[in-house]
């Protein structure tokens, strides 16, 4: 069975369903809650247990979701599809902000991020991708030294030092081979 396809039929009809019962704004929220959940909880439904056991791992997992997203995940058990869950998510959440315009941007930093230097990456992202909002993701990452790596779709800004040093050390190399 070819995973991909059966993953992104799942994902528009989620994304059918939920914007018909007017609940695609929880919808997207429960199902990135449930992404982060999804490595804790994938052994389990991977193993032969009944549907009941874990469509109730799963309530339990995410308590409080939305009535949408609740029957779709009982479509899903049903039909014997959670272990396609983790791709059949991320299919509905690119389908998601695809429809409504909203870029992802990664954002590499050496210590945690100014609202200001975030502010400025958004409109940058905002101005360069057409795009209606942005998702910054974070992440602290002390290696690159100082200065920031930020991604989004397929243009790559890297003010990092490690990357300065780098091109320093090569210059060096290359203009200073006799000395070497």
């Amino acid at each position: 069975m070819n995973s991909g396809l059966l993953a992104s039929r799942y994902a528009s009809a989620l994304e059918q369903y939920s914007c018909e019962q007017g609940q695609s704004g929880e919808c997207y929220a429960d199902a990135r809650q449930l992404m982060q959940l999804i490595p804790a909880i994938e052994g389990y439904l991977r193993k032969p247990l009944p549907a009941q056991t874990k469509m109730d791992i799963l309530v339990k997992a995410l308590p409080g979701r939305c009535d949408s997203f609740s029957r779709f995940l009982s479509m899903v058990v049903s039909h014997r599809r959670e272990m396609y869950l983790r791709r059949i998510l991320q299919s509905y959440i690119a389908e998601y902000k695809k429809a409504r315009g909203i870029a992802d941007g990664r954002l590499k930093v050496a210590s945690e991020p100014s609202e200001e230097l975030l502010e400025k990456l958004r409109k940058l992202t905002l101005a360069s991708c057409g795009a209606t909002s942005v998702d910054i993701e974070v992440t602290v990452d002390p290696d690159i030294i100082g200065g920031f790596v930020y991604t989004v779709a397929d243009k790559r800004l890297d003010a990092s030092v490690r990357r300065q040093l780098s091109e320093l050390r090569k210059a060096f190399e290359t203009n200073n081979k006799r000395i070497i």
